[in-house]
């Protein structure tokens, strides 16, 4: 009997055992599992999609930004090009970080033309390991572009145009300064571009023409541009309390209260002016890639000229000069409330209220150009309508800072104003536009 309740104690401790053993076995099952789980739910690394884009292009030079869901501790990249596979980029970071910037230079590291395939591999800690197998682009080379046209004479305020040929996919830009132009692809590598020739031009040689192609490589060519000098009428306007009270403080409304009446005028003429410029820019910026306008454009029917473009304007209060303007169109002064045709055929991107232009329709006629109408008493169309030329899209008035009944007639190229001059003339249009644009 000794026996037997040992042998029964044995089984015991056996059947104990193997309870515990398959205990452990179904908690490990489910660490396993929810771990598993919580890997596949985002507990490892993973790079955004951007990121993931900026890996198939690598230019001569280029520096990369991998911005990653979660911290990583370590990233190898490696490159396999001709049966040859080796590591172009690696690093422990001694803190985990989401975001890992790096710069390769592919001659140096002896990648050559054509694609590669590349394996990135991160690393955010125990089993939290994320490869990507990508397929990438070498282009180490500079895209080659030539010049067609251009309008080699310039003056303050005018227009030029060039069309260039480029022999990829790239975008083009015209730089001065720290103005940075479009250029507007029009099919078969050829790009089209109209440019402000701004007041505040220093020097004309500094324009140059960048290109940059889908990779990232750069090039470059300055051009030799001539500026012819151009003087602008001088003015110099008294002002007083009385026009401050009756046309100033009416305009600012509550933004006036409180306000000197130095300060009034001085807002709408130097804060409210810039502003106003800077809003063009931005409604520059959506202009159509392609022509709407025909010929040259046309004057506001039966009207004079009572202002010009460029001039400058001196204000003196009380005999001392407190400010100035430039006037950046032209003031067309007809019968009160006369019909405003459209000066050529567009598509009407803005209407409203712009500050010192008052209630104001800005027609878009493609390439970068539009047309400005501002001081109306009354609009007659919509954001989004087509007009076509001499079509009626208001009536003249004395809205904004306006002293009486007329239309103030303004030419953005690239959001910037010009002299609408040049483009009322149809000989002027044809020599120096369009003729650049069907140069080949």
């Amino acid at each position: 009997m000794r026996y037997r309740y040992r042998i029964e104690e044995r089984k015991e401790k056996r059947l104990r055992f193997v309870k515990l053993l398959r205990r452990l076995a179904i908690l490990s099952l489910l660490f396993i599992t929810f771990y598993t789980l919580f890997l596949y739910m985002g507990g490892r690394p993973q790079l955004s999609e951007e990121s993931l884009k900026s890996l198939s292009l690598i230019p001569l030079e280029k520096r990369y930004l991998l911005q990653l869901n979660r911290p990583v501790k370590e990233v190898r990249l490696y490159a396999e090009q001709g049966g040859k596979r080796r590591e172009i980029y690696g690093v422990r970071l001694p803190e985990p970080s989401k975001e890992v910037s790096f710069t390769l230079k592919a001659k140096e590291l002896g990648l050559k033309e054509g694609e590669v395939n590349l394996t990135l591999e991160l690393s955010s800690g125990f089993l939290q390991k994320k490869t990507y197998f990508l397929k990438a682009l070498v282009d180490t080379l500079p895209p080659r572009f030539s010049l067609l046209a251009y309008t080699p004479t310039l003056s303050p305020g005018s227009t030029f145009a060039m069309k260039v040929k480029v022999e990829e996919e790239a975008q083009v830009l015209l730089v001065h300064g720290e103005h940075r132009y479009g250029f507007y692809p029009i099919g078969g590598g050829y790009h089209f571009g109209l440019f402000p020739v701004r007041l505040d031009l220093v020097e004309a040689q500094s324009f140059r023409v960048e290109v940059r192609d889908r990779a990232g490589n750069f090039s470059f060519q300055n051009l030799p541009l001539r500026l012819k000098e151009v003087k602008f009428k001088e003015d110099r306007i008294n002002i007083d309390e009385n026009f401050i009270n009756r046309v100033i403080y009416p305009l600012l409304g509550e933004e006036g209260k409180g306000l000197a009446p130095l300060e009034a005028f001085r807002r709408v003429n130097e804060l409210w002016r810039a502003r106003d410029a800077k809003k063009l820019e931005e409604i520059g910026r959506r202009s159509e890639p392609r022509v709407l306008w025909e010929g040259a454009f046309l004057q506001l029917p039966n009207s004079k000229v009572f202002a010009n473009y460029g001039d400058l304007r001196h204000y003196l209060y009380q005999g001392q000069k407190v400010s100035e303007s430039r006037h950046m169109g032209f003031d067309f002064a007809s019968l009160e409330r006369a019909p405003v045709p459209a000066s050529n055929s567009g598509v009407v991107v803005y209407t409203g209220w712009l500050g010192i232009y008052g209630n104001t329709v800005i027609l878009d006629h493609g390439m970068g150009l539009m047309s400005l109408y501002g001081h109306l008493s009354e609009v007659g169309v919509k954001e989004g309508q087509f007009v076509k030329k001499g079509e009626i899209i208001g009536r003249t008035g004395a809205t904004g800072l306006a002293l009486g009944d007329h239309l103030h007639f303004g030419l953005l190229v690239q959001g910037y104003e010009v002299n609408p001059l040049h483009w009322l003339d149809q000989k002027w249009v044809k020599s120096h536009i369009i003729s650049v644009l069907e140069a080949r």
